[in-house]
């Protein structure tokens, strides 16, 4: 089981059932889920998908997150899966609209950090919509390989050295270390 992990002035710690409601806001709201799966608007079915997903933890095949601040305010989730011996997964990086300054950024890296150093994987995938330019673009920040597209999706592998070169590039995280 994964400890909460408190890092540049968030918190991530794994979703429990009591978090159902909070995942189907983010998962069902009109502007967030445009480039989402279909997820049911029954908080029931999202309970149901939590406890299958707590198996999945305790057997390490996936980790979800929840992102809070330190006063445990809930503002967005991070979620991996997917992993094999040569990368994992990071997605389900949905946040509220009125987050504080860089929290959805900072819970990526986090993310990636989770699968790179605690996981000790090389490479990240993610899937992202086209339509979704600004996550495409923030994706190309990173300098990935595009391994598969498709009419709907790019996916993208990223290295755990393209991933550490840019984040030292950032001021954000240059006053973390």
């Amino acid at each position: 089981m994964m400890s909460p992990i408190h890092k540049y002035g968030i918190v991530l710690r794994l979703i429990e059932q009591d978090d159902a409601e909070f995942i189907l806001k983010l998962r069902t709201d009109p502007v967030l889920n445009q480039y989402l799966s279909y997820t049911k608007p029954n908080v029931s079915d999202q309970i149901r998908w939590i406890k299958n997903y707590k198996n999945k933890e305790e057997l390490g095949l996936e980790y979800y997150f929840i992102v809070q601040d330190q006063e445990e305010n809930k503002f967005g989730t991070i979620r991996l899966y997917n992993f094999d011996e040569k990368s994992f997964e990071l997605g389900s990086w949905l946040f509220l609209k009125n987050s504080p300054f860089a929290m959805a950024v900072k819970a990526h890296f986090i993310g990636f950090e989770i699968g790179f150093e605690i996981l000790n994987i090389d490479h990240c995938k993610t899937e992202v919509r086209k339509k979704n330019i600004s996550v495409i673009r923030y994706m190309d920040n990173f300098n990935p390989i595009i391994i598969h597209e498709d009419n709907l999706n790019v996916n993208f592998l990223l290295s755990k050295e393209n991933f550490y070169k840019r984040k030292h590039e950032l001021t954000i995280f240059r006053m973390h270390q």
